[in-house]
């Protein structure tokens, strides 16, 4: 009886640890996977049964039954964060288990292409990244624009340097951190673009008074102008050539841009630079809102290309990639003028006479704008 006692004994350790080796090697051995980024989404209140359920459809793991005690014994499902979380499919089932427990989530944010920063702060908060205020605050700051190579000027942000992509970003993300990846892929998308076109380069560089500082200010600067006032993607290189026309043109005077979005764009954000409080109403930063006669006229805003020549101060909204070019790239035509057409597309003119008639043909009388 002993001798049987003894040898159960020792098979039970045997199976003991030949079943906690067999749970050490599934553990470590990663996945036979492609080396891809799973994103898998974690309900608020997920039990350990539906989180492993959850990672075994999605590809993450293999052998469920075994993959459930293990995120039992480490609680993982009271650890981890609801929200999108981002793993590859040849994680071991170890390492994608402390990756859950110590991970904030992840939330995928879409900026649009002429997305302002203040529309951008709203869609950071609501998708839990950050407060809208601190990272409006931040974009703002010398040490931030100095790290991106802004210069401080009145007025100045990183309008224009936070590159339309989408992103997946930690829930209650360090704003910096989102910040500094926005301006880092908006950094490399541009020098990019600057290489494949030194004609644009040396355009911008006329422009900006042969000052090299400035030239990637004016680059982005007219990029949103191409953003904000283009209705179809075929038009940019000809919108942009009308607004390099009427700076660079030695024969149009006075070298007026007259666009709306600036309007709108200098009516939030500079009251909230204290540079002035004109007569702006309820103005919304990419909303399209109505152009009242007050604010075309208003001298006080410095965004306003109706009562200021040149470029404005800083770009109105931030460029997407053909935006960029566009500005780089303007098609070679004499344009001054257009007028958008029902469809999204616009009418293109070389004189003042041809675009009234365009005014005249696609608004119909007694239509001032634009």
């Amino acid at each position: 009886r002993g001798r049987r006692s003894a040898a159960v004994f020792v098979a039970a350790g045997l199976a003991a640890a030949l079943l906690a080796v067999a749970v050490v090697v599934y553990a470590t051995t990663p996945r036979a996977g492609r080396g891809v980024v799973v994103r898998v989404t974690v309900p608020r209140g997920v039990t350990t049964n539906e989180l492993t359920g959850i990672l075994w459809r999605a590809g993450v793991i293999d052998r469920p039954w075994a993959f459930q005690p293990l995120a039992l014994w480490m609680g993982v499902a009271d650890r981890v964060r609801p929200g999108m979380i981002a793993l590859r499919d040849d994680l071991a089932p170890w390492v994608v288990l402390r990756a859950l427990a110590r991970s904030r989530g992840l939330a995928r944010v879409t900026v649009p292409e002429g997305f302002t920063r203040f529309e951008l702060a709203r869609r950071l908060e609501s998708a839990g990244v950050c407060d809208a205020e601190r990272f409006l605050l931040r974009t703002e700051a010398p040490d931030m624009l100095q790290r991106a190579g802004v210069a401080a000027e009145p007025g100045a942000s990183l309008e224009g340097y936070l590159f339309p992509d989408t992103y997946d970003l930690p829930l209650a993300a360090d704003v910096d951190e989102v910040i500094g990846r926005m301006t880092r892929v908006f950094s490399l998308r541009l020098e990019a673009l600057k290489t494949r076109h030194p004609e644009g380069v040396a355009r911008a560089l006329g422009v900006a008074g042969a000052d090299p500082a400035a030239v990637d200010q004016v680059i982005v600067t007219m990029a949103s102008l191409v953003e904000k006032e283009t209705g179809t993607p075929d038009d940019r290189p000809r919108v942009a050539a009308v607004f390099w026309n009427r700076l660079t043109r030695p024969d149009f005077h006075p070298r007026l841009l007259q666009s709306d979005p600036t309007v709108v764009y200098g009516c939030v954000a500079g009251p909230r630079a204290g540079l002035f409080a004109g007569a702006c109403g309820d103005a919304d930063a990419g909303a399209r809102m109505p152009i009242t006669a007050a604010m075309l006229d208003d001298a006080r805003n410095p965004w306003n290309t109706y009562r200021h020549e040149a470029l404005p101060p800083t770009p109105v909204c931030n460029p997407g990639a053909a935006a960029l070019e566009a500005a780089l790239a303007p098609a070679a035509t004499d344009d001054l003028y257009f007028v958008a057409r029902p469809d999204g597309r616009s009418a293109f003119a070389r004189t003042l006479d041809e675009h009234r008639r365009n005014v005249r043909e696609l608004l119909g009388p007694g239509r001032r704008r634009p």
